[in-house]
């Protein structure tokens, strides 16, 4: 069955050619098919209106248009060097949509290609999540797991260890530790009167009005070397099926 889109919601999924921590990274066979086919994939299948790449790259937009995603315009150079910002890439795509195709956007989806293993239902269920919500902005998330807080020091001035937390008792069982979370890169989504006047180094989510979509560790995977390529191949192999 086909899936109603819902209107006015616009997916932008950054993919420039330069990438440094593993070079071209973007069009890297993952699972058999490019590392950004699988982002495309799932935004295809959800129920986002629009999906669009924003690359400066001929292979990357080849490779976009053949998997089924819009490549409207060709990032220029400006916002395609290690110094540009997430914002600046993102706010180029929307000013393009809406003056040079016309289209008017109400929620802008950010999705990294650097998180192949997040799908449909996770782009569904966060959108649903965020139309509901009073908040402007809404992220994905995952437990924290090995790294928790309660376990993690700075170095004082005397180079010794100061926990980062202070409390009466430390837990020493994980299953006593509180949740925490992190950003896992995955989902980004707000509403588009969020982007209206932001200063130039303001993020691309509201840090003052902000919901949570949570997702599991594995979903949460983010690709930005070769370590995290080759632990997602691993996943893909013990599953024994392609993801998207």
């Amino acid at each position: 069955m086909t899936k109603q889109p819902i209107p006015n919601t616009l997916a932008i999924i950054p993919a420039r050619g330069g990438s440094k921590g593993l070079p071209r990274k973007n069009v890297k066979p993952l699972g058999g098919i490019p590392l950004i086919a699988h982002t495309i994939q799932a935004a295809l299948k959800s129920r986002l209106e629009r999906v669009i790449v924003s690359t400066d790259d001929d292979e990357i937009a080849e490779i976009a248009r053949d998997w089924g995603a819009e490549v409207p315009f060709k990032r220029p150079p400006e916002f395609s060097s290690d110094q540009s910002t997430s914002l600046s890439v993102l706010l180029h795509a929307l000013q393009w949509m809406e003056e040079s195709a016309n289209y008017q956007v109400n929620h802008v989806i950010f999705l990294q290609p650097t998180s192949p293993f997040r799908n449909a239902q996770h782009i569904d269920a966060a959108l649903q999540k965020h139309l509901y919500s009073d908040k402007n902005s809404l992220i994905g998330v995952t437990d924290v797991q090995e790294f928790h807080p309660y376990f993690m020091f700075k170095l004082d001035s005397t180079d010794s260890l100061a926990p980062l937390f202070q409390f009466e008792k430390r837990p020493l069982r994980r299953q006593d530790l509180p949740a925490f979370y992190r950003i896992n890169g995955a989902i980004y989504i707000s509403k588009r009167s969020y982007y209206t006047n932001l200063p130039e180094k303001a993020a691309i989510f509201d840090w003052d009005s902000l919901a949570a979509y949570v997702m599991d560790a594995p979903s949460s995977i983010d690709i930005n070397d070769y370590l995290d390529f080759q632990r997602a191949e691993l996943m893909l192999r013990e599953k024994g099926e392609e993801i998207g």
